[in-house]
């Protein structure tokens, strides 16, 4: 692969746009008040046969808004250039960086489509009938090598409300119907007493991208894998409820981000808004390598139930801050631009493997001129969806209730309608 440290940095100085941005002395705030306490007057709403109106100022506030982006964006950039090194959880490799085309194309050729690059992604759906809840989790490797499949698992997890028998045959009844009350309010399958609970939407999604995490490092073969999600998602750290999990998840974790190393991670999304307008103010090939995810583990641990005795008794307190320390310093933050009118996007990758990695994700997001979004991962998601269809699933429950003498009793309203 080449060494991009040459090439990488984009010295040149871009000019500031225009300061014309109206309504001088008035934050995002003052504006949003003053359009609230004109929309409680009805004298300001516009009358249906005047709807043309709405259309006109939408227009005009559209185009403004993208306008007023655009001319805010190499500020951004000068800004970020300027203090990255001696921000708050700064890197060593920390900084602007801008990517020729050849080599581009060259991780195109000589990485991706050699094959030394494998996706994880996961699918999951429940088919839920007041006797049994039934949850389908499937996980897909794909690389561009071979029949681009590396391999697929699957796992279903159910859920009864009758566990078992016992003498008293009102106690059952009691229990059964206990159960059945507490179901919208479960949080895990099982709770730390190890009685039976619902299976919660947070710990399906966890064991999925458990799942998707532990693929990428125990069946893959390939030199760098990728990842959809974050890196450390919440869901493992927390555990969702269950300490067995967090355990494993950061066992696991440790292995593939602090051993392999080789990893990228892209989000289809973050909540971090600032991070977001940093991406979008990256110029077509561009990355930028902003900061450790120190924080990011900080924000889970901070005024949580980890921070409770229990926990503290059981080590895993200890063991997430331990792994805060150690993964937390090495994981990087860094965004990119793949084309012209892509957007930005977020990924994550070991500090002694950023600038391979930013090439890597940046080449296949190039394939997806409009979305600017891995095409592995898309593919991987693809053919888990293929996979294990959702549709099946459920088919399959139905025709099993419909066996056995109940074809419609447990469909929703909904199923039955004409």
């Amino acid at each position: 692969m080449d060494d991009p440290r040459d090439p990488r940095r984009d010295a040149t100085s871009e000019t500031a746009g225009n300061d014309d941005f109206g309504n001088e002395g008035l934050t995002s705030s003052d504006t949003l008040e003053l359009e609230f306490r004109e929309a409680l007057n009805l004298a300001n709403w516009t009358s249906g046969n005047r709807l043309q109106e709405l259309g006109e100022r939408l227009e005009r506030e559209v185009e403004l808004a993208a306008r007023h982006e655009s001319e805010m964006a190499p500020r951004v950039l000068d800004i970020l250039r300027r203090n990255l090194a001696s921000a708050e959880g700064a890197s060593v490799e920390s900084g602007v960086f801008q990517l020729k085309p050849e080599i581009v194309l060259n991780a195109l050729r000589n990485v991706l489509f050699n094959g030394l690059v494998e996706a994880s992604d996961g699918t999951r759906v429940t088919v839920a009938t007041l006797p049994v809840t039934v949850v389908q989790i499937g996980v897909c490797l794909t690389s561009y090598s071979g029949d681009g499949d590396g391999g697929s698992i699957g796992h279903r997890l159910f859920r009864h409300d009758i566990m078992r028998r016992n003498s008293a045959a009102e106690q059952d009844v009691i229990d059964f119907l206990g159960r059945r009350r507490r179901r919208g309010m479960d949080t895990s399958a099982y709770g730390d007493d190890d009685q039976p609970m619902g299976i919660s939407d947070m710990l399906c999604r966890a064991l999925m991208i458990y799942g998707e995490r532990a693929m990428l490092l125990e069946r893959s073969e390939r030199p760098w894998r990728l990842g959809h999600g974050g890196p450390m998602p919440h869901e493992l750290i927390v555990g969702s409820g269950r300490k067995e999990m967090a355990f494993a998840s950061l066992e696991m974790l440790r292995k593939l981000l602090l051993d392999h190393k080789r990893f990228i991670f892209v989000p289809s999304e973050i909540s971090d808004q600032t991070v977001v307008t940093i991406a979008n103010s990256l110029q077509p090939l561009q990355y930028a390598v902003l900061r450790d995810t120190t924080d990011i583990i900080e924000n889970y641990v901070q005024g949580s139930s980890y921070e409770r005795p229990h926990y503290k008794r059981s080590g895993l307190y200890q063991a997430v801050r331990s792994f805060q320390v150690d993964a937390g310093s090495k994981v990087l933050l860094c965004v990119y631009r793949a084309s012209a009118i892509a957007p930005g996007r977020v990924f994550y990758a070991h500090e002694d493997h950023v600038h391979e990695a930013a090439q890597i994700v940046i080449a296949d997001a190039a394939l997806q001129e409009s979305r600017g979004f891995p095409n592995l991962i898309d593919i991987a998601d693809r053919t888990c969806r293929g996979m294990f269809e959702p549709g099946g699933l459920s088919a399959q429950v139905h025709a099993t209730l419909a066996r056995s003498g109940s074809p419609f009793r447990f469909l929703e309203e909904r199923r039955t309608r004409p």
